[in-house]
């Protein structure tokens, strides 16, 4: 016969009183006994929201109807894996702003340009500005430089470069940032937002795997299931940073989904940060002419958003 003691370390019993311990503090916060304290005060631990939707033509609100939602106290407590589902590569898991290097003028530059556009960033994702996205662009671009002969594309490459500037380092110093400090309230019906926040959705791409998952993604045989996935997530994330944008060797095929993406997030106001190592006029070639028109328009051009760089590589100075 088994013993109390026995008995009391059966694995099935310390999960039912385990159990038992869980529900009881769940009762008691809800009861909103003293002393107990919420994780999250908007939902009081329920994980889900309700709220009021009104309609506007009924001047007295009698067509209000409450809504349930999940509470984003349920994505706040996954923030290492907001991280990972932000796509963040491994080689930048310690980019900071605190760590980036300012030794040259156009790294200063960089640096200020993102700092500046920062400050900016929650005003523009609450008013929904047409002027909402940033970019880092070449002033002579890869595919241009790329068409020149041997010993002239070298001696010009030289002097116009705009590789190793630390342009991916800033970027993913920012998606950290903005997933930390950038908070977000839904609209849950036309003209009305929450009166919740929530931390910003932020997505890093990079521009060759990016467009490959997305051919790949077009091929499967799964009615589009993998396609519509991937691209849900660049329409709807809050904040889409884009790398190396038009490294990508182009197709038909490739320069519709740069234009779905970009009119998409252009259609609703969705900021885009991104780099490219082409210019102005090679990126128009590369992702198609309609779908950079938008992008920079976005940026509001060169007397906005919009930077033009070029200086020494980073890597090289660094290995001398």
């Amino acid at each position: 016969m088994q013993s109390i003691q026995e008995a009391l370390q059966d694995p099935r019993l310390q999960e039912r009183l385990a159990r038992a311990r869980q529900m009881s503090r769940d009762r008691k916060k809800l009861q909103g006994e003293p002393g107990v304290e919420f994780e999250c005060q908007d939902c009081k631990d329920t994980g889900s929201l309700v709220e009021m939707v009104y309609d506007e033509k009924d001047a007295f609100n009698r067509g209000a109807k409450p809504i349930y939602r999940p509470c984003h106290c349920q994505e706040r407590k996954h923030l290492k894996n907001r991280f990972k589902n932000a796509l963040i590569p491994e080689e930048f898991e310690h980019a900071r702003f605190g760590n980036y290097q300012q030794d040259a003028e156009v790294q200063q530059t960089l640096f200020q340009a993102i700092q500046k556009y920062l400050q900016q960033l929650q005003q523009i994702i609450d008013d929904k500005q047409e002027i909402n996205s940033l970019g880092f662009m070449a002033i002579y671009g890869e595919s241009l430089i790329r068409e020149m002969s041997g010993e002239d594309r070298y001696s010009f490459k030289q002097k116009h470069n705009n590789f190793g500037l630390g342009k991916t380092h800033l970027q993913m110093a920012a998606a950290k940032w903005i997933i930390n400090k950038i908070l977000v309230r839904d609209e849950i019906a036309p003209g009305q937002k929450s009166k919740f926040d929530r931390g910003c959705r932020v997505l890093c791409v990079s521009d060759v795997t990016f467009m490959d998952d997305l051919i790949q993604a077009k091929m499967m045989r799964d009615e589009g299931k993998t396609l519509r996935d991937l691209l849900h997530g660049a329409f709807s994330v809050d904040v889409l940073i884009w790398d190396d944008l038009g490294k990508a060797k182009w197709s038909e095929s490739k320069e519709g989904l740069y234009y779905q993406i970009i009119n998409e997030r252009y259609r609703h106001k969705k900021p885009i940060i991104f780099s490219s190592n082409e210019d102005q006029g090679t990126l128009s070639d590369k992702i198609g002419y309609a779908a950079a028109s938008r992008l920079f328009g976005m940026t509001g051009g060169t007397d906005h958003f919009l930077y033009e760089v070029e200086g020494e590589d980073f890597r090289l100075r660094k290995e001398r």
